[in-house]
């Protein structure tokens, strides 16, 4: 087919007003993405957001109910042609090995579906870059889930794909895992491959992405980096204070007007700060009733992020 004429020559992959109903339920409404290549591209949201429903479509695995997928400015058909299968990598977040199988005989498996020439030097090869190649004439029912994960990283890896898909690729996993695959994908980006990866944890998607797609109900809240959203999303000031005086602080606090939104928690109120109100001057009004124990400045986690994006967005 005929390259979009709106197709970007530095991408790779594009979705383009992908939607994906089960049923009744809408899973993902309208979702349009363009994925440049040597970009490691992350989509953050809780469960149910519509993040593996986007992975399943970018690596052919489902055929949306609207939109398209192309392939350097390619409509794809689905299933997607070998031609571009042969050029996707998949880590999705059941690792779907053969457990009576050795970790080298998996690999050698999905080698020979792709055609991989020396298959087994490339077996060898990628057995040592996970740091499995000890264990490579080991069953996979006798692997840790840590190592299973990072073994189906390398089989995601055998076929030297262009694209590597990850949906929560650290999920369940220990934290030198976790570390060990954050190290795999840096060391991809520095190769020029391009990923596009699903992540419940925003320190992940600081950590790894250039860009960020944060998703809520089959939505996209907010595009942009890392930075820049929890920048948007501001700051949140957690305030100790007993049971008996919060009504008095959180009155205190009604001074700044919209510029805060407070909230009771567990020992006493947050206060979440948008980007154009300053910490400081939350913190010093509330230490200024003379009835707090201490005060806390601290970045939000990924769900105070999406809450503030929705909220600008539905704004």
């Amino acid at each position: 087919m005929p390259a979009h004429p709106d197709a970007d020559p530095g991408a790779i992959l594009a979705l383009r007003s992908v939607s994906q109903r089960f049923g009744p339920r809408l899973a993902l409404d309208a979702f349009s993405l363009t994925v440049a290549r040597g970009r490691v591209i992350g989509l953050l949201g809780p469960n149910g957001a519509g993040k593996t429903t986007v992975i399943n479509a970018a690596a052919g695995l489902q055929r949306p109910t609207d939109g398209c997928v192309e392939w350097e400015g390619e409509a794809l058909p689905f299933p997607f042609p070998a031609r571009v299968r042969g050029r996707i990598g998949v880590v999705a977040q059941d690792t779907a090995l053969y457990d009576e199988l050795t970790a080298a005989e998996n690999l050698r498996f999905a080698a020979d579906l792709f055609n991989v020439p020396s298959p087994k030097h490339r077996v060898a090869d990628v057995l040592a870059l996970v740091g499995l190649d000890d264990r490579a004439r080991d069953r996979v029912s006798t692997l840790s889930g840590g190592m299973r994960r990072r073994l189906t990283f390398a089989r995601a890896l055998v076929h030297d794909p262009d694209l590597l898909v990850l949906d929560e690729p650290t999920l369940a996993v220990d934290i030198d895992n976790r570390h060990a695959i954050w190290g795999h994908v840096r060391r991809l980006r520095r190769e020029g491959k391009t990923v596009l990866l699903s992540t419940n944890y925003l320190d992940e998607a600081e950590a790894l992405c250039d860009e960020v797609v944060a998703l809520r109900d089959g939505r996209v809240v907010a595009v942009g980096s890392p930075a820049d959203l929890v920048r948007t999303a501001g700051r949140c000031v957690e305030i100790d204070c007993d049971d008996d005086v919060v009504a008095d602080v959180r009155r205190r606090l009604e001074v700044l007007g919209p510029a805060a939104r407070v909230e009771a928690s567990g020992g006493g109120l947050t206060v979440h700060v948008p980007a154009d109100a300053t910490a400081e001057t939350v913190a010093t009004a509330a230490l200024g009733t003379g009835a707090v124990r201490g005060v806390r400045v601290r970045a939000p986690d990924m769900v105070e992020v999406l809450e503030a994006l929705g909220s600008g967005a539905r704004g």
